[in-house]
C-alpha cells in the first residue's frame, strides 16, 4: 500500500531527496522540470532514471512529449534523460528513439542523441552512428558522433574512423585519432590476453621486486641466490634482481608486493617532453621481446605516470605514437595485460613493464576486518621471527589471521592460538585458516591486555596491532601498548621472543626493557601513510616471572 502524501506535499521539495520514488502520477509533472530546465531538473531526471521508477510510463510520456517539444532546448534536454534511462532500463524503443533523434532537425538534440548513444555501446549503436556521421554537415555534431563511435567502439567504428576525412578541422582530426584508438580496443577484446608466468626466461633478463618500504633487506633474503638479489641503490621498496627460468618463481618472495620488468632509461630532450622517449622505450626492442614473449593473445598495455595523476594529454600522444609506430600493441586502460609505469629521473626518462599475472600466494585471504593485517607485513613478521618446530604460537590481536597463516605455511611448530575481542574477528580467522588449510589452531575470545592462553605459554607472540582510530576510539596509545607488553611479558615463556609491528618504537622499546624484554631487531616500515617499526624483543632464558592468573 502506497504511503498518503501530507497535505504540505510539494513534489519540487520531495524530489530533492535522494530517496525519494516517484509515482506514476508524478511522472508528467517530473518530465516537464527536466523539459524546462528547472531548478529541479537534475533531481528530476536522477528519480526518473533511478530503478524504482515507473519505467514504462517514464519511457512513453518522455517520447511523447520530447517529439511535441518546439521551445529551445527541451528536445535536446528530454533526449538525453531518455539515454540514461536507457542505461538503467535497457529498451529497444528507447534505443530506436534515439537512432530518429540522430536525424533530428535541432542541433542540440543530435548531439545529445550521440553522447548517449556513445554510452551504450553495440552494433547497432556502431551503425547508425556510422550512418548519421556519413550524413552529417554540423562540425560540433561530427565531433559528438566521433567521439561516441570511439566510445561505441567495435572493429567496423575503427574502420570507418581510419578512412574518415577530417576536412579542414584539426579538432575533428585529433578526435577522429583517439576515437580510433577506443574503437580498435573495444574491437580487440574479443581475444583473451594473458601474462604467461610459467614460461621460462629465453635469457637472463633485469627484474625489479616490489616491497613495502623498510622491508628491503628481509626481501632481498627471500629471493633465491641465483638470481643475483641486491637492494636497489636508490629506493627503499625496491629489490633488484636477474630472472632466469619462469616470473612464477618470483612468489616465492611473500614479502614482494609486485615485481617488473625495466627498459633501458631513455633521454629526455632539451625541450623536456616526455612523450617521444616513453614512445621510444615502448616500441625497444627490450619491450618488444617481453611483450612477445609472456603474453599470450594481444598486447595490450597501459600507462602509469608514478609522480600522480593522470597526464591525459601525454597519455593520449603517447598511445597514439605507438599504434603508428607498432600496431600489435594496443593500448588499453580497461583490459591491459601490461602496465608500463613511467619515472622521471633527471635528464632520463625510466620505465617499468607490470605485468598483470596471477597471484597464488595468499588464496586463504577470504575475509578481512578493519586493520587486518597485509599478508605481506605478516609474512614479513614470520621471516624475522623464524621457524621453530617447538614454537607455541599466539596472536593477541588475530584478526584475519593473516599472522597465524603466514607461520603455519612457512613451518611446524606445536601449537597456534589466536585471540580477539571482535567476534566478527574471530570468524573471519577461523575462514581464512581453513582455507590455508590449518584446522589445528586455538581461537579464543581475549583482551590483549589481560588475557592468558591455555596450555604451554607461548614461545613465539607474532602480531600486527591495530593502530588506527577505527579500531581503538578513545584510547591512549602509549598506555594501551605499556598494558599490552606488561602482559606479554609475563605470558611469555623464558628464552620466547615477541615480533610484532610497534606503532610508537621509542617508547616500546623502554617500556619493554622495564619488564624483562630486550630488542634484537628495530626496523622502520612504511604502513601506507605513517611510519612503524618492526620489532623482535626477546625475553631472558633465565628469567621467570610467575604464571598471571587467568582473567
Amino acid at each position: 500500500m502506497t504511503a498518503r502524501r501530507g497535505p504540505d506535499f510539494r513534489l519540487e521539495d520531495a524530489v530533492r531527496d535522494p530517496g525519494f520514488s516517484p509515482r506514476r502520477a508524478d511522472v508528467p509533472a517530473l518530465v516537464d522540470l527536466v523539459a524546462k530546465n528547472a531548478e529541479e531538473a537534475e533531481p528530476a531526471a536522477r528519480a526518473l532514471s533511478g530503478r524504482a521508477a515507473p519505467a514504462e510510463v517514464v519511457r512513453a510520456e518522455l517520447m511523447a512529449k520530447a517529439l511535441a517539444a518546439t521551445a529551445p532546448g527541451e528536445r535536446s534536454r528530454l533526449t538525453a534523460l531518455a539515454g540514461r534511462i536507457a542505461l538503467v532500463h535497457p529498451d529497444e524503443a528507447l534505443q530506436a528513439f534515439l537512432f530518429e533523434r540522430l536525424g533530428d532537425a535541432d542541433t542540440r538534440t543530435r548531439k545529445s542523441a550521440a553522447t548517449a548513444l556513445g554510452k551504450m555501446r553495440g552494433e547497432a549503436v556502431a551503425e547508425a552512428l556510422s550512418k548519421a556521421l556519413a550524413g552529417e554537415g554540423e562540425g560540433s555534431v561530427r565531433r559528438a558522433l566521433v567521439e561516441a563511435l570511439g566510445k561505441a567502439g567495435g572493429a567496423e567504428a575503427a574502420s570507418l574512423l581510419a578512412d574518415m576525412d577530417a576536412g579542414e578541422d584539426p579538432r575533428l582530426d585529433e578526435m577522429r585519432a583517439k576515437a580510433q584508438l577506443m574503437a580498435a580496443r573495444t574491437a580487440g577484446r574479443e581475444v583473451p590476453s594473458s601474462f604467461d608466468a610459467d614460461k621460462p626466461a629465453a635469457a637472463p633478463v633485469p627484474v625489479v621486486l616490489h616491497c613495502r618500504a623498510g622491508l628491503g633487506a628481509i626481501l632481498r633474503g627471500e629471493i633465491d641466490k641465483e638470481l643475483a638479489p641486491r637492494l636497489h641503490p636508490r629506493a627503499a621498496d625496491r629489490v633488484l634482481a636477474t630472472l632466469t627460468g619462469p616470473p612464477a618463481r618470483l612468489f616465492a618472495a611473500r614479502t614482494m608486493l609486485f615485481f617488473g620488468f625495466p627498459l633501458p632509461p631513455e633521454p629526455i630532450g632539451e625541450d623536456g617532453d616526455v612523450v617521444e622517449p616513453l614512445v621510444r622505450a615502448l616500441v625497444s626492442p627490450e619491450a618488444r621481446a617481453l611483450f612477445d614473449h609472456w603474453t599470450v593473445g594481444p598486447v595490450r598495455f597501459r600507462i602509469a605516470w608514478a609522480g600522480g595523476g593522470k597526464r591525459r594529454a601525454s597519455t593520449w600522444r603517447a598511445a597514439e605514437e605507438v599504434a603508428r609506430r607498432a600496431p600489435a600493441l594496443v593500448n588499453d586502460p580497461t583490459e591491459s595485460t601490461w602496465e608500463a609505469v613511467v619515472r622521471e629521473a633527471g635528464d632520463k626518462l625510466e620505465v617499468e613493464l607490470l605485468p598483470r599475472a596471477e597471484d597464488p600466494r595468499f588464496v586463504y585471504r577470504k575475509r578481512d576486518v578493519p586493520a587486518a593485517s597485509h599478508p605481506t607485513i605478516a609474512a614479513a613478521l614470520v621471516r624475522v621471527a623464524g621457524v621453530q618446530e617447538d614454537d607455541v604460537v599466539w596472536d593477541p590481536f588475530v584478526g584475519s589471521a593473516a599472522e597465524l597463516c603466514e607461520r603455519a605455511l612457512a613451518g611446524p611448530y606445536m601449537r597456534l592460538v589466536g585471540s580477539d575481542r571482535d567476534p566478527a574477528a574471530l570468524a573471519a580467522a577461523r575462514e581464512n585458516l581453513t582455507a590455508a588449510g590449518v584446522a589445528d589452531a586455538v581461537l579464543v575470545k581475549g583482551d590483549a591486555l589481560s588475557f592468558v592462553p591455555a596450555g604451554p605459554r607461548p614461545t613465539l607472540v607474532i602480531t600486527n596491532p591495530p593502530m588506527g582510530r577505527r579500531v581503538l576510539r578513545g584510547a591512549d596509545l602509549g598506555m594501551f601498548f605499556d598494558r599490552f607488553l606488561d602482559n606479554v611479558a609475563r605470558v611469555l615463556a623464558p628464552g620466547g621472543r615477541l615480533v610484532w609491528v610497534s606503532p610508537l618504537p621509542g617508547r616500546a622499546v623502554a617500556t619493554a626493557e622495564r619488564f624483562g624484554l630486550s630488542a634484537s631487531l628495530q626496523q622502520d616500515i612504511d604502513m601506507g601513510g605513517f611510519e612503524a617499526q618492526i620489532q623482535v624483543l626477546r625475553k631472558d632464558a633465565g628469567r621467570s616471572m610467575r604464571r598471571p592468573p587467568r582473567r
